[in-house]
């Protein structure tokens, strides 16, 4: 009898230790197949953002692209047709009253120049970002009611790290930044600095304006029927880059935080 008990207590010993056993490999294998599952959907995501990003950075150079044949129209149909038109005023009419006429001529022609500026930045090809954002905020005090300031806290051998469109594109977001702010934080003080911090080239912009919070500048992006945040949000997304909008030493700042490629 005593024999038969250890028998049975070994079975269920036994039995215990199989049920425990494959309790175990049910366990590891649902953790298996989450963990697979996970890498999955994040391969899927991670192909998506790539596509996303192919097809971003292809709606950017079309519109760069554009740009481009926008500017040659200007440049080379629009301009001389103007300058033919004022020399010809110039020419055959001797009237004092010609005067305001070739003076608007002339401001036509200088708009047109500087949209071409504005369009294609030869500025920023040949003297840099920096440069040419301090550039910018003196020609914007210089034209409007706002006090602007630039401070450069970095080196151009940073900045090289860049490919030309990552440049022209940190640009581009500087100047929609720009604008946005005059437009929406009604703004009398701007000033930019550019600095770098673990890895990354920050951009800070300081304005005595209405603060914008983040959740105001992706309520006005989603409502607008523009293309200027649209496109600050797409330059942004390729750099893979973030945006906050916040507080810094008692202003109103929004800074943008850009990764340096590795």
């Amino acid at each position: 009898m005593s024999h038969n008990f250890s028998e049975l207590k070994l079975l269920i010993i036994i039995g215990v230790l199989i049920t425990l056993f494959l309790g175990i490999l049910v366990i590891l294998f649902i953790i298996y197949f989450q963990r697979k599952m996970l890498l999955k959907e994040k391969k899927i995501k991670e192909i998506e953002r790539e596509k996303e990003l192919q097809m971003v950075k292809a709606t950017i150079e079309a519109e760069e692209k554009q740009k481009e044949k926008i500017v040659n129209n200007l440049h080379d149909e629009i301009k001389p047709l103007l300058v033919l038109l004022k020399h010809n005023i110039d020419k055959n009419t001797v009237k004092s009253n010609s005067k305001p006429e070739l003076e608007l001529i002339d401001k036509i022609i200088e708009g047109i120049r500087t949209s071409c500026l504005d369009l294609i930045p030869a500025f920023l090809s040949k003297f840099g970002l920096a440069k040419s954002l301090e550039d910018y905020l003196i020609k914007l005090d210089s034209g409007n009611d706002i006090v602007t300031e630039f401070e450069n806290k970095i080196n151009d051998t940073e900045l090289n790290k860049f490919t030309k469109e990552d440049i022209l594109n940190i640009y581009r977001i500087c100047l929609e930044t720009t604008s946005n702010l005059i437009k929406y934080s009604d703004c009398s003080f701007l000033k930019i600095k550019i600095e770098s911090s673990d890895d990354k080239l920050i951009i800070s912009f300081f304005h005595n304006g209405i603060l914008i919070s983040n959740h105001k500048i992706n309520e006005l992006t989603e409502n607008s029927k523009g293309l200027g945040l649209k496109s600050l949000k797409t330059r942004t997304l390729i750099l893979n880059a973030t945006i906050d909008y916040s507080i810094e030493q008692n202003n109103p700042a929004v800074k943008f935080s850009i990764p340096f490629p590795l």
